[in-house]
Parts: structure tokens; sequence; C-alpha cells
């Protein structure tokens, strides 16, 4: 413990967890144990030479976790017309979101949260079509509020307007 390469010894250490992470699709077990050893690293010499590579390696892993969460929650909404599990992937992109706010991820997965909305009013029966159609146009409205640039913005735009016309059929 008083050995000048305490740091080193135990930057290494939590090094090699991060070299056990495995491939984003596998098991993420290893991954969330890196990075607990990395944050523990960090927190244990905050000025640490090491410091910097540490963070980038969390990083990494952070962006790890994260694409493997937004690839489960996008197989619902591409199973869905088979599977009518629209919204599966409305409450998982959901909990993406929650889980993490930051991601680079969030314009695809406030994307897909209203497309699988919009699939949903859709597909609906006649009874559920006004509430659903409702909700699908509060997730577009939400979407372009947080990424009013959108790069799927002509096919939102024709999404939209289909609802709308739905919503106008359904008043008159």
């Amino acid at each position: 413990p008083k050995s000048e390469k305490t740091q080193e010894f135990g930057f290494l250490a939590a090094k090699s967890y991060y070299e056990l992470s495995p491939l984003f699709s596998k098991d993420q077990t290893e991954t969330v144990d890196a990075i607990d050893k990395l944050q523990t690293y960090i927190n244990s010499y905050p000025l640490s030479e090491y410091m910097n590579e540490a963070s980038t390696l969390v990083r990494e892993l952070d962006y790890k976790l994260e694409k493997k969460e937004i690839n489960i929650a996008l197989q619902y909404n591409k199973t869905g017309p088979y599977h009518r599990d629209y919204n599966s992937a409305i409450t998982a992109l959901d909990n993406f979101l929650v889980e993490f706010p930051g991601s680079s991820f969030k314009e695809q997965a406030m994307f897909y949260k209203f497309d699988s909305a919009y699939k949903l009013a859709m597909n609906s029966v006649k009874w559920k079509q006004t509430e659903r159609v409702e909700r699908a146009l509060t997730f577009y409205d939400s979407l372009l509020y947080v990424f009013p640039e959108t790069q799927n913005n002509e096919e939102i735009q024709a999404m939209c307007q289909a609802l709308k016309s739905i919503q106008t059929n359904s008043t008159t």
C-alpha cells in the first residue's frame, strides 16, 4: 500500500476489467463490473496521471451499455407488426430515455418511440384509435421540441399528417 506504484497498479487492475468487457451484443455483466472498478479508481485517485484514460474507458463502456439497451428497445419496434409489441417498444424506449438521458441515441430513441405510437394508432381498433392518435401526436411534439432539426423530418411530417387526418375524421 505504501508503494509509489500503488496508483499505477490500481489503474491497471481496473483496466483489466475493461479488457474483459465483451461485445455490446453479449451479456454486459463484465462491462458493469469494469465501470464500477474504474469509477472506484477515479474516486480514489482523482489527481492521478491515469485519470483521463480512466474517464475515457468509462465513457466507452457507458456507450456500449447504451448501444445494447437501444438495440433491445428497437427490437420491439421491428417485431411489432408480427407480435403487436408496439406498447412494449414504447415502454422500452421510455426506460432507455430515463436510464440514459444524455445518450447519443436520444434522437433515435425518441423517433422510434413516436414511430411505435404511430404504428399502434394506425393499426388500432376504432374505439382505441382516438386515444392512441393523441398519444402519438404527443410523442411527435416532444420529438420536435427536443430535436427541431431531426434527421427524419420528412418521414415524421408525413406520419403526423396521417395521424391528423385520422383525428379529423374521428371528430366529424
